[in-house]
């Protein structure tokens, strides 16, 4: 029996075992269990990939002029007017990146001068995400669709230094458009910390529609610190449909080190009543205690002024659903 490197990997375990667990606790992946497919197998469906001519465009031109032409949109951000808005603020931007030497997506968040909230409305937490395109008929090519196979890559970097809390803090979601259950994500990947800043990991989160009973929770994690000032191709599989499938591959480009593989068969991939799912990436985090509407705030200390890089986004599908509009045909498996 071959097994392959080592990595930090979780690939099913308790939620709170692995809170607990140190990254000195690594498991083997047997790679006969596990394999993303490769892209070949799939239909290329739409890209974003930023170009030199968009550099210095504002937020509302890079939507408006770029991302709704090519099924995504940049409309869950701080640019508002009300409690945690800042108009005048920079959240998003085209910046060349030297290691790359290409030019990439810059997503900001603000403790300073403005405490930034989300979109004006929610008060306990900070939203600034990038989306595919809430259009399941023009743009059903790039949504999770009932049974199909979606493969998404993008590269990103998180800078050293970022700083998670224990609360969320997740950088890209996979997530219902619709539906009585599209509150909660379906997968995240998220940024996290002990309470005093300590024991920082990247982590993929799991949950079930609800009253399904099969959530999964945090079931992968590796440290942040392999991922600081690095830039990092993400490959995810994903199955929609409630006994689907989900399978993720993290690998820093310098070295070509996989820092995080994971995948999980016959689990909860769907939302009960959802049309579709639908891709986000950026920065949503808590406030950890904290609140805009009260004076001081009272959010945690550690949270700053914080950045993420990411470019080069595609999304791969393949068994395409022909009625993408019909959503899921029955209830969740118990």
């Amino acid at each position: 029996m071959a097994y392959g490197t080592v990595y930090h990997t979780i690939t099913a375990c308790n939620k709170s075992n692995v809170m607990k667990r140190p990254f000195a606790f690594l498991f083997f992946l047997f790679f006969a269990g596990y394999s993303i497919s490769a892209a070949a197998e799939y239909q290329l469906m739409g890209t974003l990939v930023p170009e030199e001519k968009h550099i210095g465009w504002k937020y509302d031109a890079l939507h408006r002029d770029f991302f709704r032409g090519i099924g995504f949109d940049y409309t869950e951000h701080p640019h508002c007017t009300g409690i945690g808005g800042h108009m005048d603020g920079v959240h998003l931007a085209v910046v060349k990146d030297d290691v790359l030497n290409k030019p990439v997506l810059q997503f900001d968040i603000h403790i300073t001068p403005v405490m930034d909230g989300d979109r004006c409305g929610g008060t306990d937490r900070q939203r600034n995400e990038l989306k595919s395109a809430t259009n399941n008929t023009t743009w059903a090519k790039l949504q999770g669709n009932w049974d199909e196979w979606q493969r998404l890559e993008w590269k990103m970097k998180i800078p050293k230094g970022f700083q998670p809390t224990q609360a969320f803090c997740h950088i890209h979601q996979i997530k219902a458009q619709d539906g009585p259950n599209n509150g909660a994500p379906v997968i995240t990947v998220s940024l996290r910390a002990n309470r005093d800043g300590s024991n920082k990991r990247v982590q993929i989160i799991h949950a079930s529609s609800g009253g399904s009973g099969r959530s999964i929770g945090t079931f992968a994690e590796a440290p942040l610190s392999e991922f600081e000032d690095e830039w990092v191709q993400v490959v995810q599989e994903i199955h929609f449909r409630h006994n689907g499938s989900y399978s993720v591959k993290m690998t820093r480009i310098r070295d070509d080190k996989v820092l995080l593989v994971v995948s999980q068969n016959n689990i909860d991939m769907w939302r009960r009543g959802a049309t579709f799912l639908r891709s986000k990436y950026g920065i949503y985090r808590s406030l950890a205690g904290g609140d805009l509407r009260n004076n001081p705030v009272g959010q945690s200390p550690l949270l700053k002024n914080e950045s993420i890089y990411m470019t080069d986004f595609r999304i791969y599908e393949k068994n395409t659903n022909p009625n993408p509009t019909s959503g899921d045909p029955g209830r969740a498996l118990r």
